[in-house]
């Protein structure tokens, strides 16, 4: 193996554990602190020259590096809770109370995924094509995951 991959395993096993534990105890849920804890991983594996060499300054700086992670991943939720609430706010100015209720329902009851389909279509006035490009899928895929989502949607409004 080489030096620098050496060095970051050894980065790894004396200060992995404590920059988890520092991201678990301010994350919520506690299940996203081991996405952020890659990410801080990514990033000491990629400024491994600028790390110091001293170990309580190398996790000193790996603790830095992992609260900057951490107000990012903050920040994110935000912009998603906001999206979420701009997304009903608009609902409620178009619809009568009655069916604004319904859209909400409708709403809370899709996954992230599909919610994140359809505000890249209705909000961001993206094509299916580019909302697929966004999210990593086909446009044929897109176009499949919302055409379900129209009928589910439909069912849900006539059983209500």
């Amino acid at each position: 193996m080489s030096a620098p991959a050496d060095r970051f395993e050894g980065l790894v096993a004396r200060h992995g554990s404590v920059v988890l534990g520092y991201l678990a105890r301010r994350t919520q849920p506690r299940e996203d602190a081991a996405d952020l804890h890659a990410q801080v991983l990514t990033i000491t594996w990629q400024k491994l020259r600028v790390v110091p060499k001293d170990e309580d300054a190398a996790r000193a700086w790996m603790l830095a590096c992992a609260r900057r992670v951490l107000a990012n991943h903050r920040r994110g939720v935000l912009r998603r809770n906001s999206l979420a609430d701009r997304l009903r706010n608009q609902v409620a100015v178009v619809a009568t109370e009655e069916s604004r209720e319904r859209a909400e329902r409708v709403l809370d009851g899709m996954s992230e995924e599909d919610r994140e389909l359809v505000t890249l279509i209705y909000w961001e006035d993206l094509t299916l094509a580019q909302a697929g490009e966004v999210l990593g899928i086909s446009a044929a895929a897109a176009r499949k995951r919302m055409e379900r989502l129209r009928t589910r949607a439909r069912a849900a409004v006539a059983a209500s």
